[in-house]
């Protein structure tokens, strides 16, 4: 085996043994190669879930795109006071866990009109679309970024609101991949759907591996895996290199619009607003003073216990991430992406039935598979930020790496050239770990602390101070993991 592919090999070692072998292995012996009778998506039940749940997510896709471009448009062409604050604050929507936003809600309506009022698709819309707009601004400006240093320089001799209009233009091409990338995103998102109470396609497949009809579980998950796969493939494939210098990151020749700076304040007022609510939410009242200061307490261990395992995950599938865009493997990224955007519990049930019972007792009480479950599901995370690591870099010195020691050039010169891109990564991981859910909830050993969990199981039983506690923590940890994300973005004048 050449030098070339044993690199990527150990690359997507994790998401083989995480994802692929015990996925083959489950199918195999639930005899879904035999079952070629039955008709994929047969059942009317099952047609009726995949077109809810493409609705959804394309109606999703579509209004975060249009947020995220208003915001990327605006960020990237005007100047003013706090614009890194606000930049943390919208990210801060996405980074802050389903579950949260849906205790939030939950806290403004009441448990009792929740089902009500939001339990139909326009509430799940809403809340996708409230949370995927930062990512889709997040995408729209690594694309601004991208662009030659002249076209910038020409965009900001413009008349300040023909500039805006220009940029937005030029975004668009753009735009559309986005919305094509968040449908495949959003069509194996579940959690906040159920919340709004509809059933979605990774609810069904959960539903049909577990109690029901494993044959129809694995046909859906097999339509979705051939139904995305090349999609993800095209969307993927190609990505310009930076023409921009760093002259591209300062704020000289920007125009300031206060219009606009009112306009991003306001945008910036739900995350403000949902952490007021599980604030007012979470303070006691059908329970003790010490007693909730005890569940307060209690919450930020346990948060404070995930956060490593959160890190290893995150770390492992960024590194991988990075290391197949690195040598240019543009099929190991899809494969890398694959695990993402199909169901949680594909991966997670496998893991159970294959892997668990060759495991030796000693680590049965250890979070060992769900830590390799959910770092193959950061593998679009880790696949973007290694792409645009790689891509960041100007041609002239990446090929200058290259005539070094294929070993001294990739980890001694790209590899720290690629870490302020690497590291937003791998924080943005961590929130993500620390809000997941589907794969807790099947694999996390009896006692192990998931506050994401256990706020997910209070929601259910209707317990709105209690999860509101645990919520307000997650949001405030969200906030300031998002934070940390855009410190190293601030933009200076020179």
């Amino acid at each position: 085996m050449k030098k070339r592919q044993i690199g990527a090999f150990w690359a997507l070692l994790p998401v083989l043994i995480g994802f692929y072998f015990p996925v083959i292995s489950m199918m195999i012996h639930d005899g879904l190669f035999e079952a070629v009778a039955g008709e994929f998506g047969g059942s009317s039940s099952s047609q009726s879930v995949i077109l809810t749940t493409v609705r959804i997510a394309t109606m999703s896709a579509v209004l975060a795109t249009l947020v995220g471009l208003l915001d990327a448009v605006l960020l990237a062409g005007t100047r003013g006071p706090a614009r890194v604050l606000i930049a943390g604050m919208l990210l801060a929507t996405f980074l802050i866990p389903p579950a949260a936003l849906a205790s939030a809600v939950q806290g403004v309506i009441g448990s009792s009109t929740l089902r009500a009022t939001i339990r139909d698709e326009l509430g799940a819309v809403c809340m996708l679309a409230f949370r995927w707009a930062p990512v889709a601004c997040a995408m729209l400006l690594g694309a601004a970024v991208l662009w030659p240093v002249q076209q910038e320089r020409a965009l900001r001799g413009l008349s300040p609101r023909v500039a805006l209009f220009v940029r937005a233009r030029c975004l668009m091409p753009q735009a559309l991949r986005c919305v094509g990338l968040l449908v495949l995103l959003l069509i194996s998102a579940s959690e906040l759907p159920s919340y709004a109470g509809v059933e979605t396609i990774s609810q069904r497949v959960h539903a049909r591996l577990t109690v029901g009809d494993a044959a129809e579980g694995w046909q859906l998950a097999l339509g979705m895996l051939v139904a995305v796969a090349p999609v993800l493939l095209f969307l993927v494939w190609k990505l310009p290199r930076s023409d921009r210098s760093q002259w591209g990151g300062t704020v000289t020749g920007l125009p300031r619009l206060r219009g606009v700076d009112l306009l991003l304040v306001i945008r910036s007022i739900p995350v403000l607003a949902l952490v007021f609510i599980l604030a007012v939410t979470a303070w006691p009242r059908a329970s003790e003073m010490a007693v909730a200061g005890s569940e307060f307490i209690d919450g930020v261990v346990g948060i404070f216990q995930e956060l490593p395992r959160a890190f290893i995950a995150s770390s492992i599938a960024v590194i991988c991430g990075w290391r197949l865009a690195d040598g240019g493997h543009r099929w190991g990224l899809l494969l890398l992406c694959l695990p993402t955007v199909l169901p949680s519990s594909l991966g997670a049930l496998a893991l159970l039935h294959v892997v668990r019972p060759t495991l030796p007792l000693v680590l049965d009480d250890l979070p060992i598979l769900l830590t390799l479950a959910q770092t193959c599901k950061l593998g679009a995370v880790g696949a973007a930020a290694g792409l645009v690591a790689s891509r960041v870099i100007p041609l002239s010195e990446s090929n200058s790496s290259r005539l070094l020691a294929p070993v001294t050039g990739r980890w001694r010169v790209r590899f720290p050239r690629a870490l302020p891109v690497l590291l937003p990564a791998v924080v943005i991981g961590v929130a993500l770990v620390m809000g997941e859910v589907e794969a807790t909830l099947l694999m996390a050993p009896p006692g192990h602390p998931s506050p994401a969990l256990e706020l997910h199981q209070l929601l259910h039983f209707r317990n709105d101070e209690q999860a509101a506690r645990i919520a307000l923590l997650l949001a405030l940890v969200g906030s300031m993991l998002a934070a940390i994300v855009v410190a190293p973005l601030r933009r200076k004048d020179k």
